[in-house]
């Protein structure tokens, strides 16, 4: 079977856009030499229509010197901030852990080191690990943090 050269020219245009907006929505390191403005900073990561992540970091001269949780739950409405029920308070623990590995360090440096986990998140939970814990949700929420920009100067 014979394809028109028109049809041919088009497969490979639409291979050429698609593979370069694949690679230009793929989460890379941040750009150390972007700067952001020392400022309060708040974002979220979302899931299935419901808040699931949302923290607060302050920045100064690139570094993170302060990083909390607005909110923070699970399908379990157990696993939340709130919660002392076990093993939910010490997965919230985790989180908290990999919140604050953050601080007192240069973000564009920091955050990559959530892609794995087990290597920041210290505190271990019967049936969990450093590694099961959702540190993407993290860099999801403060990435879209520094994509909406200060909340505070």
């Amino acid at each position: 079977m014979r394809l028109h050269s028109g049809w041919l020219f088009l497969m490979v245009g639409m291979t050429a856009v698609l593979g370069t907006a694949c690679r230009m929505a793929a989460p890379g390191p941040l750009a150390e030499e972007h700067t952001y403005p020392d400022a309060t900073y708040r974002g979220g990561f979302m899931d299935e229509g419901s808040i699931q992540v949302n923290l607060q970091f302050r920045l100064e001269d690139g570094i993170v010197t302060a990083a909390s949780f607005r909110h923070l739950v699970g399908a379990d409405p157990r696993y939340n901030l709130e919660t002392e029920d076990e093993p939910y308070r010490s997965v919230v623990a985790q989180y908290e852990e990999a919140l604050n590995h953050l601080v007192g360090k240069p973000l564009t440096t920091a955050l990559p080191d959530l892609y794995d986990p087990g290597r920041v998140v210290t505190r271990q939970v019967d049936g969990y690990s450093g590694a099961t814990i959702r540190a993407n949700k993290i860099i999801s929420a403060v990435r879209d943090a520094l994509n909406r920009g200060p909340y505070q100067y």
